[in-house]
């Protein structure tokens, strides 16, 4: 039985009743505006701030304008980045693969990287016209790989919807040890942003919805509160129930 790591993220280490577990794969999956790749890099950023070295694999964002997104939310990545524990990679979506893991590989030995993340897989599904099982295999070969490679694995992915109560599971849902889902709630004329681990193999986790935020130093998640607007969403849906 692998060890529990603890995330560094305030609030969540205590839904997940003292971290992740080492040497899982765990996928962060919102909609747009949720915070996934500030979630991201505070997974690498708290694990190099306790000594652990840690890799930020990027398919979208360019390595400058990533270091500047920490930046803006209090994160010195820089920083670490001159001490060797943390590695920006730029890696390009190719045609037919979803990701050339030789680089990473190579990184993770040197290193002795311990956190991986990837952001994100959104865009693979639209370059995998052999069809849906050779995602999935890309998918599923990567996963093992870092496994076997002795490191703990965080992947974004975007959701179309924001509603919890009508989440649609996609194919790599499945494929990962630990499923973790953001979304904004409307409250009044804003959003309250909440989350909820969907699932966390092989670990006993908490199961309720709690809000969050988003401020300097990163995400914040509050395990003791219940969302007002999730308070307000429910008796909105029994009042309009009632006037049926």
């Amino acid at each position: 039985m692998d060890k529990q790591i603890p995330t560094g993220i305030k609030g969540l280490d205590k839904i997940l009743k003292g971290g992740i577990r080492e040497r899982s794969s765990i996928l962060i999956s919102g909609a747009p505006g949720t915070g996934k790749t500030i979630m991201a890099m505070q997974f690498i950023y708290e694990g190099a701030k306790m000594g652990v070295p840690g890799i930020y694999i990027s398919s979208e964002e360019q390595v400058e304008n990533l270091r500047m997104h920490a930046k803006e939310v209090g994160m010195d990545f820089e920083g670490f980045e001159k001490k060797g524990l943390i590695t920006l990679i730029q890696q390009p979506i190719l045609a037919k693969k979803l990701i050339s893991i030789a680089t990473p590989l190579d990184v993770i030995k040197k290193k002795k990287v311990k956190r991986v993340v990837l952001d994100s897989l959104t865009l693979f599904q639209f370059i995998q016209i052999a069809g849906l099982m050779d995602y999935r295999k890309e998918v599923l070969d990567f996963v093992n790989m870092m496994h076997d490679a002795g490191v703990t694995l965080l992947t974004t992915s975007e959701r179309p919807e924001n509603d919890i109560d009508e989440a649609h599971f996609k194919q790599e849902d499945f494929l990962y040890g630990g499923l973790i889902l953001l979304t904004k709630i409307r409250k009044g004329s804003s959003f309250e942003r909440c989350l909820n681990v969907a699932k966390m193999r092989g670990q006993d986790h908490l199961t309720d919805i709690y809000p969050y935020t988003i401020n300097k130093g990163g995400i914040k998640v509050y395990p003791d509160q219940v969302p007002f607007s999730l308070i307000e969403h429910d008796v909105a849906k029994k009042d309009k129930l009632n006037f049926k």
